[in-house]
């Protein structure tokens, strides 16, 4: 009796674990497919509420360095499209790919899949990260934010272009893919956008600024960059790595454009005239002024540069330090070395000269990076100069602050 009461229960035992693996697998299948299915390219800037990107569930934004920063754009990106806390790096752009390489978070190559995160390293010191949003007909196209720059824009490159897009310096090291995401819902967009083009007048329509290269396609180098809603007269029209790339003129540049980006207005020749009225005046002052800053740089280093040679001390102070992070902290770093610690009676060095070589520059900030991932250790008079910022915490925060510097100066 026994016995069969052991056969009975096992058979129902048995039963019930396959039901739940058959279960399992089903729910895990299905959510495999919605989540290749759910993949949706972001082609506009993100909202000021957006969590993602807005608030401390990000982690640039949580500790001061959310955008525009093309690292606390690439995180909350990445949290949008997973729906979780990615496991990103949270140092500087350049060390998110050998960061995922070495502890294997996600899978990585050199093939551009959507929703994959494109990593660059830059020879001069420092790098970009960048979200692929559509691959398509031979062309990446990426969302993207900069340090110091646009808060967000859209760039495109060539699928055989080595430097993926990247300009002269930058070194593309790979993507790091967040999962296996479906294509199908930019292809059906892109498709539905493909229209004939012709010469004539054109009006830009993009979310920050579109790029006009020296030549018809990707790989050609940028000359200006034209604001939105801005009027071209287009001359000539040529197909290049899926995009149609009119030949025009803006401010006083002339170059190639992709009209994908772009909304026909009239095939008439006559409306150039007026046109160019209308570009100069309006966009091309206001877009210069802001960008390049000159009028507003100079008096801002100016105050802070005084300061630091007639009063050393005061670069010291952790409220100046905090304040002119954003904008000056070139000018007072390099003018601390002679008040820099020498509280002991030892050598002076400037804070930030981890390695005492003299000068502050990128060995230091990786010194600092090292520091940060326990590979590096670090006397007591170099701990004091690798707090750059004055907060008391030697982290990479100090090494992204002296980074700031070097591309500032």
């Amino acid at each position: 009796m026994q016995n069969v009461l052991k056969r009975i229960f096992n058979k129902k035992v048995s039963a019930a674990v396959l039901t739940a693996v058959m279960l399992f697998v089903s729910v895990f299948s299905m959510s495999m497919i919605a989540s290749a299915a759910s993949f949706s390219p972001r082609l506009s800037a993100p909202s000021s509420s957006n969590k993602y990107y807005y608030s401390n569930l990000n982690v640039f934004y949580r500790y001061g360095y959310g955008m525009p920063n093309c690292t606390a754009y690439a995180y909350g990106r990445a949290y949008e499209i997973l729906g979780s806390e990615p496991k990103l790096s949270w140092n500087n752009a350049e060390q998110w790919y050998g960061y995922n390489k070495a502890n294997g978070y996600y899978k990585y190559g050199q093939t551009p899949k959507v929703g994959a995160i494109a990593c660059w390293s830059y020879s001069y010191g420092g790098g970009h990260v960048a979200v692929v949003e559509k691959v398509e007909n031979g062309v990446i196209t990426l969302s993207n934010s900069a340090y110091s720059g646009a808060n967000f824009y859209i760039s495109t490159a060539s699928i055989s272009d080595p430097k993926v897009g990247g300009n002269k310096g930058w070194n593309f090291q790979g993507y790091i893919y967040l999962g296996n995401f479906s294509s199908s819902t930019s292809t059906t967009q892109a498709t539905t956008k493909k229209v004939t083009y012709t010469t004539g007048t054109y009006k830009t329509d993009v979310d920050d600024y579109l790029n006009m290269r020296s030549g018809a396609g990707t790989s050609y180098k940028s000359v200006a960059s034209v604001p939105s809603n801005v009027t071209l007269n287009v001359t000539k029209v040529s197909a290049s790595g899926g995009h149609t790339w009119g030949y025009t003129s803006y401010n006083g540049k002339t170059g190639w454009v992709a009209l994908d980006f772009c909304t026909f207005v009239s095939s008439s020749t006559v409306q150039p005239t007026t046109a160019k009225p209308t570009v100069q005046p309006t966009t091309a002052k206001a877009t210069v002024q802001p960008t390049t800053a000159k009028p507003t740089v100079q008096p801002t280093t100016a105050k802070a540069t005084q300061p630091a040679t007639t009063v050393p001390a005061a670069t010291v102070q952790p409220t100046t330090a905090k304040a002119t992070q954003p904008a000056a902290t070139v000018p007072t770093a390099p003018v601390q070395p002679t008040t820099a610690p020498a509280s002991n009676g030892e050598e002076s060095f400037a804070i930030g000269d981890v390695n005492l070589d003299g000068s502050v520059d990128i060995l230091d900030a990786t010194e600092i990076s090292k520091f940060a991932i326990s590979t590096a250790a670090l006397s007591d008079v170099q701990m004091k100069l690798a707090d750059f910022n004055r907060d008391g915490v030697v982290n990479v925060l100090d090494a992204t602050e002296i980074q700031k510097t070097l591309i500032i100066s």
